[in-house]
Formats: structure tokens, C-alpha cells, sequence
């Protein structure tokens, strides 16, 4: 069983020695990049140590198993969703759908993206959620924009919100992880939009 986001982040430390900061950010960051270049199953706690000119001991201490480690550094790694909406449908799904995309792109958790969802796929114990966590936070702020756009009566009442942020979202996944790495560019995500927003609006 892995625990809930909420327990780690609760739960109380062990007395002793104080954690070095700098073991914990050095062995973080092992984990992100051999992630990155071996993927869940080929990552061993040991080449952690190796990656991050630490001891064995030092890594066991801290996890007891690779994937609470791995976990550990994903959560570390969550980006912050910072799109400010501003009351424009249009305007803000844009803004909204470029962040997703460059975060796919970019940020460290984006690009160990396809290696989580393969994870989750071949086992069904490792949490998904962690995969959720990132993406969620834009998933619901796309919704609320047009849950606003739907109160102002410029969306149709009978379109389900949920799919259409899906088809958003799903393009932008599928082009990057599927479209040999060629990511949506911004005249690309406009069009996108557009051709969304023909079947949803009043």
C-alpha cells in the first residue's frame, strides 16, 4: 500500500540526527534524471546513491522502497498552476492550454509524464494520483473558465464540461507524446480552440 500525499506530508519525523537538505535535494534530483533516462522499472535505489554521490545507507534511511522515493520526488516536483483567468473565454483557454503544453514540455515533471502513465498502466498499485496532482490543478481551472462562460450564458447548458476539457487536453498530450515530440504551437492551440468552442457555444 502507498500512503496518501496527505500522510507524508503530515506524518511526523523519526528523532535523531537532522536530515542533511542537501543529501535530500542531491538524491531528489538523482531520481528525477535517471527516471528521465531508465524509466520506473530500470531505476534502482542503488544507481540513486551512485547519481547522487551519496551512500547507500543514506538513501535507505530516508525510503524504504524505490517507489517512495519516487513518489517523494514527484512531489517535490509539482508545478504550480499560476494562469490568472481573466473572464475571456477565449483569452483564457488560450493562456491556460500554452501552459500545458510548455509544462509537458519543459518542466522536469512534464517529461517523466509518459514514463508515469506507462507505470500506472502495467501496475495497477502505483498511484496514478501523483500524475493527477500535476495535471489536475489545470483541469479544473479550464473547467471553471467555462463553468463562468456557461453562467454568462455564452456556453451551451447541455455540453459536458468534462469532455470538452478532455479534448483539450488529450490533443495537446497526444501531439507531444505521439506526434514524434512536435508540440502544438500557438497558432496550432488557437485553431484548436476554435474548432472546440464551434461545438459549445450558444
Amino acid at each position: 500500500m502507498y500512503e496518501t500525499r496527505e500522510n507524508r506530508q503530515t506524518a511526523s519525523r523519526p528523532i535523531g540526527r537532522p536530515r542533511s537538505h542537501h543529501a535530500d535535494a542531491a538524491i531528489i534530483q538523482a531520481t528525477v534524471t535517471l527516471l528521465g533516462e531508465t524509466g520506473f522499472q530500470g531505476l534502482t535505489m542503488d544507481q540513486v546513491a551512485r547519481r547522487a554521490g551519496v551512500g547507500r545507507a543514506t538513501v535507505y534511511r530516508r525510503w524504504s522502497s524505490k517507489e517512495e522515493m519516487i513518489i517523494s520526488a514527484l512531489d517535490t516536483l509539482m508545478a504550480d498552476f499560476d494562469v490568472e483567468a481573466t473572464g475571456d473565454l477565449r483569452t483564457d483557454l488560450l493562456s491556460m492550454t500554452r501552459w500545458l503544453r510548455d509544462g509537458l514540455l519543459n518542466a522536469p515533471e512534464g517529461r517523466l509524464l509518459p514514463h508515469l502513465a506507462a507505470q500506472a498502466v502495467s501496475d495497477p498499485n502505483f498511484p496514478s494520483s501523483h500524475m493527477d496532482t500535476w495535471v489536475c490543478p489545470w483541469r479544473d481551472a479550464v473547467e471553471a473558465v467555462f463553468v463562468r462562460a456557461r453562467e454568462k450564458g455564452e456556453v451551451r447548458a447541455d455540453v459536458d464540461l468534462t469532455n470538452v476539457v478532455d479534448m483539450l487536453a488529450g490533443v495537446v498530450i497526444l501531439r507531444l507524446f505521439l506526434g514524434q515530440g512536435k508540440p502544438l504551437t500557438d497558432g496550432q492551440i488557437h485553431d484548436m480552440i476554435e474548432t472546440v468552442l464551434g461545438g459549445v457555444l450558444v
